[in-house]
């Protein structure tokens, strides 16, 4: 048995993972330094005690057959609705939004684990029920009702970035499970409008003011603009082979806010240059394209949507993160996957990983 874990392996998936976490680990530390001052250096090894966790978390995903989250997913997606409900009456507020829950000297974000719980019932909806017609709306109604649970509860704590990945997750998946084009259309119709009395009605004033500062940051350069300005100068300074390590102005003169979390990558822009940003996506591109293999490779459809949700998962982040921190949408406040500080999403990441490389290994075992 072990040597057939060795043999079948995705080696290829283990080491862009520890080249991801690498970076991050090295683009953390310059992150978090000043000139002459040292910086809080603290905050870095916290996330390399976190990868460590991380990777310890993730080997138990590996050891374990996948298969077994068809019935335990329910169970953990059940036990993160019990956290978030918690964050609702007993959570932390952090930069507005009650979403955290102190656990001894450590605080963690519920939000991220639920996500993980969304991909094992829906991956779990998708295989015990396909549809070669493609689903219908009433077909849909039990995933949805699924996703929204933990998409109220995140919003009721005022997390709108994170509360984004539940509809973004059953959304790519029920593409995947093939929705049918009347039914497409009509959720279309239904995320236009919603969207439309969403920001007259329920959006704050920061979060609109967000989208405005998006469409025109210069109208604001000294307050609400100043965050997506300043990030736009750091990556623009980087050029082509960038300012050198630890030699990025933008961060170390801190105009750069928010620089060991949402915008960790100007940092990296700036010091490491065009050359270095696409080194840095070239890396998750393999990623996502090795976890897709997965998905497409696996020998029963809960492997194959479990894995599905992952990639989804790991994009969506991507997406969202360097859209917002380039200005190419609205700034919303969430982590770059293995290079923004955080010690939850870090878990979540890298048990998505496990379950990949769960995924893959025994499509040869079983």
């Amino acid at each position: 048995m072990k040597r057939k874990i060795l043999e079948n392996f995705n080696w290829s998936l283990w080491w862009v993972t520890l080249s991801l976490m690498t970076l991050g680990l090295v683009n953390l530390y310059s992150a978090l330094s000043f000139w002459g001052e040292g910086g809080v250096l603290t905050l870095f090894w916290y996330q390399l005690l976190w990868f460590v966790i991380g990777i310890f978390l993730m080997l138990f995903l590996v050891t374990m057959d996948y298969r077994l989250w068809d019935k335990l997913g329910t169970y953990f997606y059940i036990f993160v609705l019990i956290l978030l409900l918690l964050v609702l009456f007993v959570g932390k507020v952090v930069s507005g939004h009650r979403s955290w829950l102190g656990v001894g000297p450590f605080t963690i974000q519920p939000s991220e684990f639920a996500k993980i719980g969304l991909i094992f019932v829906l991956a779990k909806y998708f295989s015990d029920n396909p549809l070669s017609a493609g689903y219908g709306f009433k077909d849909l109604i039990k995933p949805l009702l699924l996703t929204m649970l933990p998409f109220v509860l995140v919003i009721a704590g005022k997390d709108l970035g994170s509360s984004l990945f539940f509809p973004l997750l059953f959304g790519t998946m029920a593409m995947v499970a093939k929705i049918r084009r009347g039914t497409l259309i009509g959720f279309l119709v239904l995320i236009f409008l919603g969207g439309g009395l969403a920001y007259q009605f329920a959006l704050r004033p920061y979060q609109k003011e967000r989208i405005r500062i998006f469409l025109n940051p210069e109208a604001d350069p000294k307050k609400s603009g100043y965050h997506l300005i300043q990030s736009k100068i750091a990556v623009g300074s980087g050029q082509i082979f960038g300012k050198g390590y630890l030699k990025g102005r933008i961060n170390k003169l801190r105009y750069l806010p928010d620089k060991h979390t949402d915008f960790i990558f100007p940092v990296l822009a700036e010091e490491w240059g065009l050359i270095g940003g696409w080194l840095m996506l070239g890396l998750y591109v393999f990623l996502l394209w090795n976890g897709m293999m997965i998905a497409i490779k696996a020998r029963e459809p809960f492997g194959s949507f479990l894995a599905i949700g992952v990639v989804s998962l790991l994009f969506w982040h991507l997406f969202i993160n360097l859209g917002g921190v380039l200005g190419m949408i609205p700034l919303t406040g969430v982590p770059l996957p293995f290079l923004s500080y955080g010690g939850t999403s870090t878990l979540a990441f890298l048990m998505g990983i496990g379950l990949l490389l769960n995924i893959h290994m025994r499509r040869f075992m079983f």
